[in-house]
This record gives C-alpha cells, sequence and structure tokens, in this order.
C-alpha cells in the first residue's frame, strides 16, 4: 500500500501545472478565435484602406493631371503666338527692343496672374541672351546656352520639357527666382505656328508648395509622408524627407514594408498617371494605421489576459484543495521510509482525503506491528544459530575435566599435552565469558591465541602466528566468536595443506576511513578462482535478516556464512565482509566493522 501511495503522490506532484495547462487547453479555442479576430480585423483593415487610399490617390492624381495640362497648354499658347515669335525674331532698335520686351512681359503677366499654381512665366531670347520674366523682376542677362537641358529642350522641337533644380547656381543668382529649389519648370521651345523651330524658350514655373498642399489633404496625421514623383521618378514634392526607390519598383499597389532607416513599419500606397507617368506615393506607419482598430485589440487582449489570470487563480484554489492533504500525506509517507512507523496523521477532513488518511493511520499501524513482529524472529533466529556454533557446554563439567586432563599429564610429565589442555581450557573459559557478548578486539585476539597455540601443537609447530594490532583499534569492542570461523579456516584449509612447515598467520587491525578493518591472513595453499567466486557469489546472497532456519541445504561456508550474517545482524548493512585469494599464495580475509556502531555491539 506503501508503494501505490508513493507512485500516487508521484503521479500528482506537477497538478498545479497539469490543472494550469487543463484550464489553457478549455481557453486555447477562445484564444485562438480572439487571436485569428485581431487578425483579420486586422487584414480587413488593411484591405479596406488600400481600397481608400487608391481612390484618393487617384483622386488627387487626376487632379494634377488637370493642373498640369492647364499649365501645358498655357505653355503652348504662349509658344504658339504669332505676335510674340515675330518679336522675338525681329532684330529691333534699342528702343523697339525695349517696347517689344515689355509687350511680351505683360502678356506672359496677363496669363500667370490667373493661375494660382504658376509662380512666373519667363521668355528667353536665344539673339539677346535676355529673359523676359512676367514678374516685377523685368528683363536679365542670363547664358543658357550650354545649359544641357536647354539644347535638350530644342531638339524636343515644341515638347515640352520638365526641369527639377534641386537649389540655385551661382550662374543663375540673377534669375532666382525663376531657377530655385521652390519651382518646378516647364520648358519648350517657341515657334509652334512655324514653318521651324527657334532657339528661343518659353519656361513656365510652377510651385512645389502649391503642389504639396494639394496632395496634404491625403494625410490623416503628421506621420504620414506623401510624395509626387515625375515619369522619369524624380522627386517634385514631398512632404518627408525619407524615400525608397524599391518603393516603386514592388508590383503591388499596397504592401507593408520597413522604414530606410529600419526604426518602424509602414504601409505604402502608390498610383500612377497612365497620361503623364507622373506617380503619388503615400507612406503611413503601421501604428496610425491601426488606430483605428486599437481599442478593440486592447479590449480582446484584456480579456484574454482576464482568462489566463482567472485559470491561474482557479488552478491555485484547486491546487490547495487538493495538494495540501496530498503534502500531509507525503509527509507521513517518508516518515514511514525512514522508519519511523509510529506516525500518526492529523485528520480535518471527511471527504475521500479524510479516508485516505484514516487507512494511512491503520496501515502505518499495522505496519509497525508485522515490522516488529518480524524484526522479534529474525533475531531470535539469529540467537538460535549463534547457539549453535557457540555448542551448549555445561562449564562445571568442561572446567573439571579439563583440569583432572591436565594435572594427570603433568604427573606422566606430558608437556604438550599439559600444554594443550591448559590452553584448551582458558580458550572456553573466555569463550563463555559469563555471558557477555562482545570482546575488546585485544580479548579477541588474546582468546584466539590459546586456540591457535594448540593448533600449533596438534601440528607440530607447522606454522607461526603473527599480531599487528593498531593501537586505537584495541579497546574496541567486537562480538565474540567473529574471527574464531575465519582463523579455524585459515589453519585447516590453508596452513594445514602445506607440504612444509613455513606456514605463518597473520592478524592485524587498523582504521580505514569509517570502519574498522580486522586482517587474516595465511600464505597456505590459497583456492582456486572458482572457489573464490563460488565463496563471494554464496556470501552476496546474506543480506540483512538472513537466518539458517529458512537457507538451503547445503552445508558447506556454515562457519564463513554465520560471521557475514552475525555482522549485518550487529552492525548493519554498512559492515562486510571479503575474500581474496590466489592459489598455492595463500588468502586474506578481511572484516568491515562501522566504527559508529561498534558502541552497539
Amino acid at each position: 500500500m506503501v508503494t501505490k501511495m508513493v507512485s500516487l503522490w508521484n503521479s500528482m506532484q506537477s497538478v498545479q501545472i497539469r490543472l494550469i495547462c487543463y484550464l489553457l487547453l478549455v481557453m486555447l479555442p477562445l484564444m485562438g478565435v480572439s487571436l485569428y479576430a485581431i487578425r483579420q480585423s486586422q487584414t480587413l483593415l488593411i484591405r479596406q484602406t488600400s481600397d481608400n487610399v487608391y481612390a484618393a490617390l487617384s483622386a488627387s492624381m487626376a487632379y494634377i493631371d488637370v493642373i498640369m495640362r492647364s499649365i501645358e497648354n498655357i505653355s503652348i499658347l504662349i509658344a504658339s503666338d504669332k505676335e510674340m515669335n515675330d518679336m522675338l525674331s525681329k532684330k529691333e532698335s534699342v528702343g523697339n527692343e525695349i517696347f517689344a520686351q515689355v509687350k511680351i512681359m505683360n502678356k506672359v503677366g496677363g496669363i500667370s496672374s490667373v493661375n494660382d499654381f504658376i509662380s512666373d512665366i519667363s521668355v528667353f531670347q536665344q539673339q539677346t541672351g535676355t529673359l523676359v520674366s512676367s514678374s516685377r523682376t523685368g528683363v536679365r542677362q542670363v547664358d543658357l546656352l550650354d545649359e544641357s537641358w536647354y539644347r535638350r529642350a530644342y531638339d524636343l522641337r515644341g515638347i515640352s520639357l520638365l526641369v527639377n533644380p534641386s537649389d540655385t547656381p551661382d550662374r543663375f543668382k540673377k534669375v532666382d527666382y525663376l531657377f530655385n529649389k521652390d519651382n518646378i519648370l516647364m520648358v519648350r521651345a517657341m515657334g509652334l505656328n512655324r514653318p521651324g523651330y527657334n532657339p528661343n524658350l518659353v519656361i513656365v514655373a510652377i510651385k512645389r508648395q502649391v503642389l504639396l498642399e494639394s496632395l496634404e489633404q491625403l494625410l490623416e496625421d503628421t506621420d504620414s509622408t506623401v510624395y509626387l514623383l515625375s515619369d522619369t521618378s524624380e522627386m517634385l514634392t514631398s512632404s518627408g524627407s525619407f524615400f525608397s526607390r524599391a518603393w516603386l519598383s514592388d508590383p503591388r499597389r499596397s504592401f507593408l514594408t520597413d522604414s530606410p532607416d529600419g526604426s518602424q513599419q509602414l504601409f505604402v500606397s502608390k498610383v500612377t498617371s497612365a497620361s503623364s507617368s507622373w506617380s503619388i506615393v503615400l507612406a503611413q506607419p503601421k501604428s496610425s494605421l491601426y488606430h483605428a482598430s486599437k481599442q478593440i485589440q486592447e479590449f480582446i487582449i484584456l480579456i484574454i489576459v482576464i482568462s489566463i489570470l482567472l485559470a491561474l487563480l482557479i488552478s491555485w484554489i484547486l491546487y490547495r484543495r487538493i495538494t495540501s492533504p496530498l503534502k500531509v500525506l507525503s509527509y507521513g509517507m517518508h516518515q514511514i521510509r525512514k522508519g519511523f512507523y509510529n506516525v500518526k496523521l492529523k485528520k480535518k477532513r471527511n471527504d475521500e482525503f479524510g479516508f485516505l488518511m484514516d487507512s494511512f493511520n491503520q496501515m502505518a499501524e499495522q505496519q509497525s506491528y508485522l515490522i516488529r513482529d518480524i524484526y522479534e524472529q529474525q533475531i531470535q533466529h539469529a540467537k538460535t544459530d549463534l547457539k549453535f556454533l557457540q555448542s551448549q557446554i555445561n562449564p562445571h563439567f568442561l572446567y573439571n575435566t579439563l583440569d583432572s586432563i591436565y594435572w594427570a599429564a603433568r604427573n606422566y610429565e606430558a608437556d604438550e599435552i599439559s600444554e594443550m589442555v591448559l590452553n584448551l581450557s582458558k580458550f572456553f573459559r573466555l569463550s563463555l565469558n559469563k555471558g557477555k557478548d562482545t570482546f575488546t578486539l585485544a580479548e579477541s585476539v588474546e582468546h584466539l591465541q590459546y586456540y591457535m597455540r594448540i593448533q600449533q601443537l596438534r601440528l607440530l609447530d607447522k606454522f607461526d602466528f603473527e599480531v599487528q594490532l593498531d593501537e586505537q583499534t584495541k579497546q574496541l569492542p567486537i562480538v565474540k566468536l567473529l574471527l574464531q570461523p575465519i582463523v579455524e579456516n585459515a589453519i585447516f584449509h590453508g596452513l594445514e595443506k602445506r607440504r612444509d612447515n613455513g606456514g605463518k598467520l597473520t592478524i592485524a587491525s587498523g582504521i580505514e576511513g569509517r570502519h574498522l578493518t580486522v586482517m587474516v591472513k595465511d600464505n597456505g595453499v590459497g583456492m582456486t578462482k572458482d572457489r573464490l567466486l563460488y565463496i563471494q557469489r554464496r556470501l552476496l546472497h546474506i543480506k540483512p535478516g538472513f537466518t539458517f532456519v529458512n537457507d538451503d541445504a547445503n552445508p558447506d561456508m556454515y562457519g564463513i556464512r554465520n560471521v557475514k550474517a552475525r555482522l549485518l545482524l550487529y552492525y548493519g548493512d554498512r559492515a562486510d565482509l571479503r575474500f581474496e585469494s590466489s592459489e598455492s599464495e595463500g588468502t586474506v580475509v578481511s572484516v568491515f566493522i562501522p566504527l559508529d556502531r561498534t558502541n552497539l555491539a
């Protein structure tokens, strides 16, 4: 049941995240529809704006075409005026020439005064190099013969030429009322009614500002800009400073693009006149374009945000209602995993979680009873196994019998027999130890020395033994008879089988990290690799709580397995028994006891 509850906790530990995901999943259709509505409204707005702006641009373009056709007609009217052409072609006296210039000035002045788009009309007489203006400036000397646009206008044979000054050069300072950046010049050769064209010109100056004012009605906000371009893509007038030539090459009439400086997105619309090939380009910031639908979008986004916050709040409330009892159950399970089976959960609810807490308390109590019963049974079995090893010897009968044998041997001067009996008597006296379960390490080794001396006498001094105890370990208590089976195996299975008398048995101790280590080493016949692996496997099967009562029927290794079982019983699973052996070289058996558990022995 504990496993099921741990599994339940693992499956519910991310319940808050899951609840949030589930609620957001329910809200996804709402958010999707809302975002789709925003997207569609933006698309519809762009489409409607594109149509409206294109219609407005087309109307403005038609208006400018009418203006330019009117100005074109005025220039044609002047260029074809017979009287004016006659006066320009004749070489008059000074007085007559001045009279003719005044007459020309009055004539073109009357024409320019009725058109608000015209700032000046001037006639250039090639013979005299004079420019007769409709303005109050009168007549000025100017050299136009070297200007590229003059030759081109002459070559066009009466077709108008558009000149777009960007500033006033020094050579035109005397006529800066005409050649300046505020004017667009329409130039045409005179003599349209004559058989051949003459080199005289009529120059009509068109006000850029008036053209711009006619276009600024397209601007809905101060951030928008409008541009008027000629048929050769020259900038005639504009309300802004930045412009991208790529806008003209785009085949679409309306599109979204980045501004030249990359600071914002622009909605660009353009229209081109079919008659003049002039173009109007309108650039509006995307932000101002969406201003009309911004409130609706903000309202929809606000609804989405509020819905998300409500989902988080609801998930938190549900999470608290569910995880609060789960945390209590988790605490109880952790206590049980640590071995505290007397834990009892406080029940404050009468729902399914309250029932679960009641079941947990009952389960913990049952587990406590079961573990205590099983543990006591294991201890009892272990004590029974220990009794088998120590045997059931009547101490008084044993002591009296050994004492009689000892004195009989002394009477017959059998020194070896008397020494053997004396050591055996001391060995058993210390083994019984008045019911104590532990010796210090020094006492345990002293006890083993009696046993080893008996074996030396039995084997006619076939081996020697050596004791190397670290001073820090001598007074550490260990379970009695823990090392005796190991020493016994070393003598019977190792040293006794040597063919010579050079055997040696060494008992050494030390402290390695947090363990007391006791090593029993012999230089006997050792064991094969298969036998070593077999012993190591058998020892690995011995776990805490092992008992021989339910063990298999294999009788071998009884003493060694008893040592490993007692180690785990008294010192826990950090204690260990390890074998190392090489055939014909000997065997090393090491006992590892945790230092912090020696006081529990």
